[in-house]
């Protein structure tokens, strides 16, 4: 019996135990339905059972390396846009190894579809790049081999140009060069001069003058003489000896030949020079009109160098404005071995061609209008612009020497060649659709601002180099529109921005925009300086500018608290925390407490350890201030400064489940005695949410750098996103939209 009755007491206290018990846990139940229901009647939207509040998937990343012999190389993987940010946030990174390297198991934000990477080169540059993600899955492939050198042909400029260069010796004539039976232009007859072919001026030309017909005559200008508006030649060639001046008040109507020599002078008024067909015999005579020159030449007036037409300048020539507009299949060419003074605008039209290998200055805009390899623009000399523009899809401009821009460079539709040895400067740049071609010992000079506008799909915009040693300086702010690939680099190119901003920074869709490719080394731009003379070609740049090492720190996980189960207002801001691995130490943690907007009393743990900052533990103690004061909440609070502390990571620490929690606890409540606490511990709900069960978020973490919500602003208002993101039972579809933390509405937010 008294066996019976120990077993029936046991069952008796069994029973008393089990009926406490299930009293417990309908209490849980109870509190954690009220947790629930207050949340979705202040979030307003019905959290689903499967939602556990994660933003984040588990990750691997290749690289693929070619062409690259660098043991200290180290790859990375970023949340953010470093060239925007200034600083890389690093989800992964790991040692290059061999060719193909492997980092996995990794958190990365669920909703990304693409990532920055980098490869951080021995010397410290980092190549980055923008690549896919696909089913967690990161492939970046890098390839250092390098391109090879365009051709060219020795026997022209530029393989392909129409350029043809000529031995002028004959051109130009002396006294001696007069034929002995010449006669002169003023004291013969018009048929005389005609049939004798053979002319010679010594003062001012008759106003009668009217040679009609017949082959070219030869005028040999051997004094101060004038051809006034009122002669009529129907073609000629002109001599003008050494100290002679000829003034041409109107050209040859058809074909008009001028050659100056040293000493001698041509001051010519009329406002173009064109050749003009001349048919015999049903058939077009090959004629062209031209100036050469090894004296000085004056155009007086606005001049145009039309169609078929040479000027050929190895002396001195003076001008206002220059426009060369020849009809399509008549092209012109100007060529300039002296000094090209020009005080207004040089315009090339059509099939105009220029080429420079002297010194070329002018006072406006240097511009051509038309493209598609009609216009060719060689420049081996000295060329000094105020403006410059090149547009039309041109790609026949190249600069072998100097060309400075004093002003604004306009860079639309087209190709700038540097070709080797070439250097280029302007006070300011605007590009779009546009590449710039560097072909080796280059260099490409911004000292203001520049911008790169939004170029065509498909388009290169930016620098392609061969060869060695290309240098690229950006001064000022280099602009670049919100557009993929607004601005490239690709082959061996040194480049320094004083400020890079892109408006395309917060907008993934458009990631990348700017694109450093491999064998770009970007450097300190205060030591990237050329210096350059009147008569060298170039630059020379410093020998080797220091490598602009990218700052890097660990990716930032931000973890936001509501302190009253029951009675939140969900603006997440009770206690608000931030983790990151240590740099320095990977062993460690840096945690940093940023914002307390609660008005009780607040602990912090991390598993079963209690945190402090500076030995104390309560969070407005840690910041500085009264207890039940809110802070880094906006108007209702105070501002502090954050503070940090660094702790041993524990033993598989994953920031998705961390095991942080917060005890909140009445003001002054004795936080050694647990029972003292106004609830239990809240969490971080653990990924998967094991329970099964809706909860609501008290506590969730965010895998960024996150800006809180102010005091009494509700999430969902901060976050217009939030509610799509958090009452999404399809896990698929709440991962696509599982970015909501990064588009913050700027009146709702905290931002000291």
């Amino acid at each position: 019996m008294k066996r019976y009755l120990l077993n029936g007491l046991a069952v008796l206290t069994m029973g008393l135990a089990i009926t406490s018990c299930m009293k417990e846990i309908d209490s849980e139940q109870q509190e954690q339905q009220a947790s629930l229901d207050n949340a979705q009647q202040a979030l307003g939207f019905y959290i689903p059972d499967n939602q556990d509040w994660v933003m984040t998937s588990t990750a691997t990343a290749t690289f693929n390396v070619e062409g690259l012999s660098d043991t200290g190389a180290t790859l990375y993987v970023f949340s953010n846009n470093p060239y925007s940010d200034g600083y890389g946030s690093v989800l992964a990174s790991a040692p290059m190894t061999s060719t193909t390297t492997t980092i996995s198991g990794f958190r990365i934000p669920q909703h990304y579809k693409s990532v920055y990477v980098g490869l951080k080169q021995s010397n410290g540059n980092m190549v980055y790049k923008y690549v896919d993600v696909e089913n967690n899955q990161i492939t970046a492939n890098y390839d250092f081999s390098t391109p090879a050198q365009a051709r060219t042909r020795a026997s022209a400029a530029v393989e392909g140009d129409p350029f043809t260069f000529e031995n002028t010796n004959s051109y130009y004539k002396t006294v001696a060069d007069i034929p002995g039976n010449a006669k002169d232009i003023n004291t013969t007859s018009n048929y005389d001069c005609i049939m004798s072919g053979k002319l010679v001026a010594t003062s001012g030309m008759r106003s009668d003058v009217n040679l009609w017909q017949g082959p070219a005559v030869d005028i040999y200008i051997n004094g101060n003489v004038t051809m006034p508006s009122s002669a009529y030649i129907y073609s000629a060639n002109f001599y003008v000896l050494p100290g002679a001046v000829l003034t041409m008040d109107r050209q040859a109507n058809y074909e008009c030949a001028i050659y100056v020599s040293a000493g001698g002078t041509l001051n010519y008024n009329p406002s173009k020079l064109e050749t003009n067909e001349i048919w015999e015999n049903g058939q077009r005579k090959d004629v062209r009109s031209c100036i050469y020159n090894r004296g000085e030449v004056n155009f007086s007036t606005n001049f145009e160098a039309n169609q078929d037409i040479t000027v050929y300048n190895e002396g001195v020539m003076n001008a206002k404005n220059i426009t060369s507009k020849p009809g399509d299949g008549h092209p012109s060419y100007f060529y300039n071995f002296g000094e090209l003074n020009i005080t207004g605008t040089l315009q090339l039209n059509s099939c105009a061609n220029f080429y420079n290998e002297g010194t070329v200055t002018v006072g406006g805009l240097t511009e051509c209008t038309q493209g598609n390899g009609q216009i060719w623009w060689i420049n081996k000399g000295h060329y000094t612009t105020k403006q410059f523009k090149i547009q039309a899809w041109n790609g026949t401009y190249y600069n072998f020497c100097q060309l400075i821009v004093e002003e604004d460079a306009y860079l639309h539709d087209g190709q700038l060649n540097l070709m080797t040895g070439g250097y280029m400067e302007a006070a300011s740049a605007d590009c779009n659709n546009f590449q710039v071609n560097m072909k080796g010992n280059t260099g490409f000079n911004i000292k203001g601002d520049s911008y790169w506008g939004e170029q065509g799909d498909g388009t290169y915009q930016g620098f392609m180099a061969t060869g060695e040693n290309n240098y690229v300086r950006l001064g000022g702010t280099t602009t670049v529109a919100s557009h993929r690939y607004s601005f490239q680099t690709t082959g061996k190119i040194t480049i320094g921005f004083y400020n890079l901003v892109e408006l395309g920074a917060g907008n993934s869709g458009v990631w990348p925009t700017v694109q450093l490719n491999e064998n770009t080394t970007r450097v300190d731009f205060s030591e990237l300086n050329p210096t350059y003379n009147s008569t060298d070609c170039g630059a020379s740049w410093a020998s080797n500018p220091s490598v602009e090492t990218p700052v890097t720190e660990n990716q930032t996980w931000t973890y936001a608290f509501e302190d009253n189960k029951t009675r939140c207002d969900f603006d997440m801001n009770d206690v608000v925390i931030q983790i990151r691995e240590s740099e320095s130490d990977a062993s460690k943690l840096i945690v940093t407490l940023v914002a307390a907007g609660c008005e009780y009393d607040n602990y912090v743990w991390l598993g079963n350890t209690r945190l402090t900052w500076n030995g104390n533990a309560e969070v407005h103690n840690a910041l500085g201030v009264a207890k039940g004061t809110m802070v880094n909440t906006g108007s209702r609070g105070v501002d502090a400064d954050a503070v940090s502390t660094t702790i041993d990571k524990p033993v598989g620490f994953d920031f998705q489940n961390p095991g942080l929690k917060i005890l909140p606890f009445h003001i002054n409540a004795d936080p050694e005695v647990e029972s003292n606490a106004i609830t239990g511990f809240i969490e971080i709900i653990k990924e998967g949410n094991p329970s099964g069960l809706a909860e609501a978020p008290l506590g969730i973490a965010i895998p960024d750098k996150w800006r809180w919500p102010l005091e009494r602003i509700n999430v969902t208002n901060a976050y217009t996103g939030f509610i799509g993101w958090g009452k999404q039972a399809d896990l698929t579809l709440r991962a696509e939209r599982g970015g909501w933390y990064q588009t913050p509405e700027e009146d709702y937010v905290y931002s000291k």
